[in-house]
């Protein structure tokens, strides 16, 4: 007997200085501290049904439309230009050092050696974000997070309070894929220069599809294992906790994002399942 299957999308966000940046698989929404809203339609995924590609695909898709949260607007106030031009001056330098870091000689030292390496780079990167970047950023981070985990508890995204009890520690977070990339990528730094950029990349696809598995079991021991040193990381470094303003903002992202969505696929079909 066939049944109708209705789920609720999936949802996934970035913080920005002054906002915050959600998508689904279809859809996208900034929502802003000085009430402005964009919405648009997510590109589609040419390596939709292909693992680790997809998400590799699909992270760069993401990242492109996020940095539309980092542009300059005309009608933007003059503490949200000098945030924005703030984090370009911290993530434009880091990204470029993370680039070239991998062939400074590392790869010719032991196994512990890179390991304890690269957690030191790790914790360095993120205690210098968490000093240099705007502190609303990362409290925009925690109202990403809370609104994601109350739309996934079925919570009423309208009642801020309620969302404000919500956690923010989250096992998709991007905190979480940082960490694991850490012991990955270990092993992949003796490897040439040219080797190295799609083995990471492939790298970032594989773990990011364990993340994912992983996240549906969220009170299995592997599951507690994997994530807790990124969730760790959230709760002391990449995430605060929001004020009510912040975290409206963080709703109102949501909830345009899914009504895009909703609209998006209001003419299409419900799948049918055995």
């Amino acid at each position: 007997m066939a049944a109708l299957q209705s789920t609720r999308p999936s949802v996934g966000g970035q913080a920005l200085p002054d906002g915050v940046f959600m998508r689904t698989d279809r859809a996208w929404a900034i929502a802003r501290r000085d009430g402005s809203v964009d919405i648009g339609a997510m590109p589609s995924n040419p390596a939709g049904r292909v693992p680790v590609v997809r998400v590799v695909v699909g992270l760069v898709t993401a990242l492109g439309l996020a940095t539309r949260g980092l542009r300059s607007r005309s009608t933007e106030t003059l503490a949200a230009r000098r945030a924005r031009r703030r984090c370009l001056l911290v993530l434009v330098p880091l990204a470029v050092l993370g680039f070239v870091s991998p062939d400074l000689g590392v790869g010719h030292a032991s196994l512990a050696s890179r390991f304890a390496m690269a957690i030191a780079v790790l914790l360095g990167s993120l205690g210098l974000l968490r000093v240099a970047l705007p502190g609303a950023l990362w409290r925009f981070h925690g109202a990403e997070h809370k609104a994601v985990s109350a739309h996934e508890a079925h919570s009423d995204l309208d009642d801020i309070s309620a969302v404000m009890r919500a956690t923010r520690l989250h096992n998709r977070c991007g905190t979480n894929l940082a960490f694991l990339m850490v012991v990955v990528a270990v092993p992949l730094l003796p490897l040439p220069l040219l080797l190295q950029v799609p083995a990471f990349l492939l790298a970032i696809g594989a773990v990011a599809e364990v993340m994912t598995i992983a996240a549906r079991r969220p009170s299995s021991p592997l599951t507690r294992v994997l994530l807790f040193g990124g969730r760790q990381l959230q709760r002391f470094v990449t995430t605060a906790e929001p004020s009510p303003a912040e975290q409206l903002v963080g709703c109102r992202a949501l909830l345009a994002c899914l009504a895009e969505h909703e609209r998006l696929v209001a003419d299409q079909p419900l799948a049918l399942v055995a």
